[in-house]
């Protein structure tokens, strides 16, 4: 019974993986530079594709992952190192509630790797930033 509940579940991890290499989905976690935050990326849509993308963001404490409750300063710097070029305009991000934030109008202008820098303020406690590479289509 134990070995058909675990090859089930490996079937269903493993499907979930394929899906995201077949489907170009972009979900990532990352720890800030100076382990200040802890910081999930969801570009929302099937893959992250050129022109103007919205993704999700959580931001939680770095230990426990437990949403940060205060509002937070973020800003989202797109850029493309083989090109040293960011993107035009500005994202627009906006709070949704316990530690996630709604990014729009991040305007990937041609396809290849690109990293996304989410620069984190809180006050007292600092800024901090996290990096995502992405690659898009």
């Amino acid at each position: 019974m134990i070995d058909r509940v675990f090859k089930l579940r490996l079937s269903v991890v493993l499907l979930m993986m394929l899906s995201f290499f077949l489907f170009g989905l972009t979900v990532q976690q990352n720890r800030t530079e100076q382990g200040l935050y802890f910081v999930s990326l969801e570009f929302t849509g099937a893959q992250v594709k050129v022109g103007k993308n919205s993704m999700k963001l959580f931001i939680g404490d770095r230990k426990t992952k437990a949403p940060l409750k205060d509002k937070l300063d973020i800003e989202i710097v797109p850029w493309m190192p083989s090109h040293e070029h960011g993107m035009t305009g500005q994202a627009n991000v906006k709070e949704i509630g316990k530690g996630v934030y709604l990014v729009e109008g991040v305007n990937l202008s041609m396809p290849g790797s690109w990293e996304i820098y989410v620069r984190i303020n809180k006050g007292k406690k600092g800024e901090d930033t996290a990096v995502f590479n992405i690659n898009v289509k």
